[in-house]
């Protein structure tokens, strides 16, 4: 007669990280052409737009032309925007048909239930961006200057937005509420953050100020000038910057999920 035993997992249940993130990449194919080649033909319509708007009598903008300048961004925001995305709506969708009691159910941890779900985000990202960044190669886009630079900055990118995904689904009671997060909060930050725009266009005094405090604007400026070498920020303040609000959010949605706030009967 077999006799049950109590499963040990060790330090990590390595198991369950490994299912959950099967479990949002296997989600997230489903939807191949609009979460991966959607935002490649976006960036793309935005750089032909900008581009034919802009001609040819643009002044450089911090040393580049106007599309080297302005690519990057593109390529990152695309990055971002899908990183919220990625964990955002699954907690949501999980949280509203009740399959989250399933996940708090496992044998698992909370960093351990965000390591899944940003692992996934993570692999997300990364094809996008490479999608996008392909995209943006038609129009001239050359391979990174810099690397590591380059890797550093889009990979703090992508775990601040994850984990904000988490905390913005933990914090909203319907789709309408976070969707309005994304609109209202998330995309302006974006798109206030020069990623169409150098910061010195920005006039000095309390808006040079505002814009200074969006984290967003170090992972932006870091970005390209790990692709193009070029930037307006001292790379090295932009990158501990960008580390620190990275990991800030991480530990506030690690802080919220573990609480069970709004998650949890």
């Amino acid at each position: 007669m077999r006799t049950s035993r109590v499963r040990r997992y060790g330090l990590v249940n390595w198991l369950g990280v490994s299912s959950l993130l099967m479990r949002e990449l296997r989600r997230e194919w489903r939807f191949f052409g609009v979460a991966i080649l959607g935002p490649a033909l976006q960036a793309s319509l935005f750089a032909a737009v900008f581009t034919l708007a802009a001609g040819r009598d643009v002044p450089d903008l911090g040393g580049l032309s106007f599309f080297d300048f302005l690519a990057p961004g593109l390529v990152l925001a695309a990055v971002m925007q899908r990183a919220f995305e990625a964990t955002a709506y699954t907690l949501m969708f999980d949280k509203l048909e009740a399959a989250i009691g399933d996940l708090l159910g496992a044998p698992m941890t909370a960093a351990e239930v965000l390591a899944g779900w940003i692992g996934s985000a993570v692999a997300i990202s990364v094809a996008i961006g490479v999608s996008v960044a392909a995209a943006m190669m038609l129009f001239g886009l050359e391979l990174p200057r810099y690397p590591l630079v380059t890797l550093w900055f889009g990979g703090c990118a992508i775990l601040l937005f994850a984990a904000a995904g988490i905390v913005a689904a933990i914090l909203s009671e319907k789709w309408d509420g976070l969707s309005g997060k994304e609109t209202f909060i998330l995309v302006p930050l974006i798109f206030l953050s020069g990623t169409f725009f150098p910061l010195e266009a920005v006039p000095e005094g309390f808006w040079r100020t505002a814009f200074q405090l969006n984290p967003i604007v170090y992972l932006v400026d870091g970005f390209r000038y790990g692709v193009t070498g070029q930037g307006s920020i001292d790379p090295t303040t932009a990158a501990l910057i960008a580390f620190a609000a990275a990991a800030a959010m991480t530990l506030l949605a690690h802080a919220i999920f573990k609480s069970g706030y709004k998650i949890k009967p």
